[in-house]
């Protein structure tokens, strides 16, 4: 019988290849080289956003003084990681807010009008540095194909041993991943000390890889937890006010302005934990006197604690001065004694005190303490004690408080630590310089 011609002869396979080759590796260059080329739709896109959230803004009563600083702190969030830069103008062409966050010269801009008191008010300009020339792209394919042309002899020659190689380390890499699922020695004890570190590794990573899952479900559950109260409340309250046609008393506005206060503060904590893990969170730095800080914020919580029967005392060093955020540090102070009061039996000890070049902020309370293994996932975002010494359920909670403490005490040059020794209480101290630019 006679035989089938090959679709390519033998000796065309290898131009073949090569101009397979130089493509992919010219369509790859380009890929890696050529930014996006949208930046006039991003512009675009940058412009209808920020002039909604301005007509929204004005809208819900911000001031065109207190426009700029809420606009520093949610575009510093906003997911865009070659920057843009906002301009917002009044109708007279002012400048009354701004915002940049741009490492090059700007390329693309488009502005949109924001609507504030029924009628255009003003403009928002917004620019980006996102895209790249036509001619900087030929060149990126160009390169690709001179470098593709010249690679591909090699790459031919070499094949053969890539693909022997690639099939030895693919299985010593399932072994290495059966060692590890296994978790016992004797399926690890013919691997090279190499491999059994890679086994190590993947069996940690996959831990890791499971905690963070486990995370991520329990705080979308909490968080939707800690806001259905709140807003069932006054939404209640809302309903029956406009079906019995009469206003709210004085004592149930006070009540709903403390479920809005507790949603504030849960919002609040998410925004300044995403801004301090991109490294973004903003401080507004000035001299003050940590005591007399300190003092207020006990003072604020004291109707809480005396309602649990638990004693906040303070001890402080008045003379001492720092260049600090303050209302970072209240909000700092806040979290840390409010975490207090929720675990403590019947004391919570504040201190604040200074050494040389750094003073530290203190909080100690008497609750049942916590476990050498706790102790190192406390000021993990989501992670929240469970269950007391005794069984008994621990308060419910996000878990983002301490992580939040940590978070702002990083962003001033510090460190946030807890020690404890089980059943005696837990130490949580905060350590900031004295003076940071």
């Amino acid at each position: 019988m006679r035989k089938m011609a090959k679709p390519f002869p033998e000796r065309a396979r290898i131009p073949m290849m090569l101009a397979v080759i130089g493509i992919l590796t010219a369509l790859l260059t380009a890929a890696l080289f050529h930014e996006s080329s949208d930046g006039e739709e991003e512009a675009e896109r940058l412009a209808l956003y920020w002039s909604r959230y301005v007509s929204l803004a004005l809208g819900a009563g911000v001031s065109p003084q207190a426009l700029e600083v809420q606009l520093r702190q949610d575009a510093g969030a906003y997911p865009l990681p070659s920057g843009f830069r906002l301009t917002v103008t009044d109708g007279t062409g002012a400048t009354i807010a701004a915002y940049s966050r741009l490492e090059a010269a700007p390329r693309y801009a488009a502005a949109k009008a924001f609507v504030a008191g029924g009628g255009p008010a003003g403009m928002v300009r917004a620019e980006t540095a996102a895209g790249q020339e036509p001619a900087v792209w030929l060149r990126s394919v160009g390169a690709g194909a001179a470098a593709a042309l010249l690679a591909g002899p090699a790459l031919w020659v070499q094949r053969r041993r890539w693909r022997q190689r690639l099939a030895h380390w693919a299985d010593r890499a399932a072994d290495a991943a059966a060692a590890a699922r296994s978790g016992s020695d004797t399926a690890a004890e013919h691997l090279l000390p190499e491999e059994r570190r890679l086994a190590g590794s993947i069996a940690e990573a996959g831990k890791l890889v499971n905690q963070l899952q486990t995370a991520r479900q329990t705080m979308v559950a909490e968080v939707a937890h800690e806001l259905r109260t709140p807003l069932s409340v006054l939404r209640v309250a809302m309903d029956n006010a406009l079906y019995e046609n009469r206003p709210l008393p004085p004592e149930r506005l006070a009540v709903l302005s403390e479920q809005i206060a507790a949603m504030t503060r849960l919002v609040q904590d998410l925004q300044d934990l995403s801004l301090a893990e991109n490294g973004t969170l903003q401080l507004d730095k000035s001299w003050f006197e940590p005591a007399a800080t300190a003092a207020s914020m006990a003072e604020l919580l004291e109707p809480e604690a005396n309602e649990k029967g638990i004693t906040i005392s303070l001890r402080a060093d008045y003379s001492i001065r720092v260049y600090a955020d303050e209302r970072r540090i209240r909000q700092l102070l806040l979290n840390l004694l409010g975490n207090a009061l929720r675990h403590a039996r019947s004391r919570v000890e504040l201190n604040v005190a200074s050494t040389a070049g750094e003073w530290a902020i203190t909080v100690r309370d008497d609750g049942w303490g916590i476990e050498a293994e706790e102790a190192e996932q406390l000021f993990q975002r989501y992670y929240r004690k469970r269950t007391y010494a005794d069984g008994s359920p621990a308060p419910r909670g996000i878990g983002l408080g301490l992580a939040v403490v940590k978070g702002i005490a990083e962003a001033h040059g510090g460190t946030a630590s807890v020690s404890s020794r089980f059943g005696e209480g837990a130490v949580f101290m905060v350590k900031l310089p004295l003076f940071r630019e």
